[in-house]
């Protein structure tokens, strides 16, 4: 079923310039099989945010590497029931609690879903993550989404940087950003929490890394 938004439904509000209040690595999320980590490095950076420069990215790059020495637990953990990057895949929190099911879909089964537990403080709802159709020529570069009646777009027109963005007052607002790091295994997401819950974000962001392209070799 095709999606009910278009990007090009909510022009871009140039005049809002992303403000991340959340950093997060994520050690090996990138078309992996068993298990990736997240760290929240938000707080424990002094070099700010200026469109993933090199200065920001090393000292992400050491900042995580201390906390992975040091035997720091990851915030967030995500595991899969399988060896395969298309079997169901469970986020947890650093207590093992679990947060949410991620079933990521193959390029034939439409749309991917994000599965919150009854209760859940993160979504009162399940997030079901569709490609953008626009006659086949954008339809691997935005994946969409809806937040309590609020569309969001990830979009990955600008090649290795992907962009994620809120709608409001019809017009789109850049909310956050990843990057791939770490020989394209490894990823940089900030974020303004402010806009949205950061384990929405990072969901949705697992299975924009691991997207519908992607095969199981």
């Amino acid at each position: 079923m095709p999606y009910p938004f278009h990007p090009q439904d909510f022009p871009i509000n140039q005049d809002v310039v992303l403000q991340p209040t959340q950093t997060f690595y994520l050690k090996g999320a990138i078309h992996f099989k068993n298990k990736a980590q997240i760290y929240n490095l938000t707080g424990r950076l002094r070099q700010p945010w200026n469109d993933f420069s090199h200065a920001f990215l090393d000292e992400v790059s050491a900042t995580a590497q201390k906390l992975q020495e040091g035997s720091s637990s990851p915030t967030y953990e995500i595991s899969s029931c399988g060896n395969m990057m298309r079997t169901i895949k469970t986020m947890t929190d650093s207590q093992g609690n679990k947060l949410c099911d991620l079933n990521i879909t193959f390029v034939s089964f439409d749309n991917s879903t994000v599965k919150f537990p009854a209760g859940s403080p993160h979504s009162r709802h399940h997030i079901e993550m569709y490609p953008v159709d626009d006659n086949g020529n954008d339809e691997k570069k935005h994946e969409a989404f809806v937040k309590n009646s609020i569309p969001y777009f990830w979009d990955m027109t600008r090649g290795r940087v992907g962009i994620l963005y809120k709608c409001l007052n019809q017009q789109r607002v850049e909310i956050g950003r990843v990057a791939g790091f770490g020989f394209d295994k490894d990823a940089v997401l900030v974020l303004n929490g402010n806009e949205l819950d950061d384990v929405v974000a990072l969901s949705t962001c697992i299975i924009l890394l691991n997207g519908r392209d992607a095969m199981d070799a």
